[in-house]
């Protein structure tokens, strides 16, 4: 606990629009990338990129904010 109590965080109303697992595009990197919601947190949601021009081959994880997220 803090000074003033403990605050219990509420997700916005962005985050209402994706589920987990929820397949959405973004840009990364300057590049459009797809991939899976693997968690929502209150103003962003962990993504799994799936598809890359620069990434193929790898297991990446990124955290990415919910108004810059699209879904497919």
């Amino acid at each position: 606990m803090g000074y003033n109590g403990w605050k219990q965080s509420e997700a916005s109303e962005k985050s209402k629009a994706f589920n987990e697992g929820q397949a959405v595009s973004f840009q990364y990197n300057k590049t459009i990338c797809s991939g899976k919601v693997v968690a929502l947190l209150v103003n962003s949601a962990i993504v799994s990129i799936n598809e890359s021009p620069h990434h193929k081959d790898q297991n990446e994880k990124t955290v990415i904010s919910y108004g810059n997220l699209m879904v497919d």
